[in-house]
């Protein structure tokens, strides 16, 4: 792969995570905005079935794509989470364990996870957000919708 390509699937990747570090009102923290992207993609990776994640990163760019498979184990059946709150749990517990415990985020988790979701869709089309809300319990499900 030529430096040129390399560069520019950096390049695309940085501009995201600054385009998202603002619209979660944190554009000095690109690092934290960045353990928290990662603990939303992966919060959503464990939850949706295997198809459907590979069908969610045929359309991402590249370092969106390595975010989401970074560490990632077959399971079988996804991570099983009924409500909110055991939503927002998986998201806290995935950011600790990525190194971010001690951010004052203005925004609670939900909108955090929303607002992601909402950056995230310029890449997914209509169809997959539908795939992946539904498999998401019913409490969440109007995050997902842009």
């Amino acid at each position: 792969m030529s430096t040129v390509k390399f560069d520019k699937f950096a390049q695309e990747g940085n501009q995201f995570i600054h385009e998202l570090s603002n619209e979660l009102g944190h554009p000095q923290d690109e690092q934290q905005v960045l353990i928290v992207l990662r603990a939303v993609l992966h919060t959503i990776r464990d939850r949706i079935t295997i198809s459907e994640s590979l069908d969610l990163i045929s359309q991402l760019p590249m370092m969106l794509k390595a975010l989401y498979v970074e560490q990632w184990k077959y399971q079988e059946k996804p991570n099983k989470f009924d409500t909110l709150e055991g939503l927002k749990n998986d998201i806290k517990q995935r950011q600790e364990k990525y190194g971010e415990n001690r951010f004052d985020w203005e925004l609670s988790t939900e909108d955090i996870f929303a607002k992601t979701i909402e950056k995230l869709s310029k890449y997914l089309d209509e169809g997959q957000l539908k795939h992946i809300e539904e498999q998401l319990p019913h409490e969440i499900k109007f995050l997902v919708t842009p």
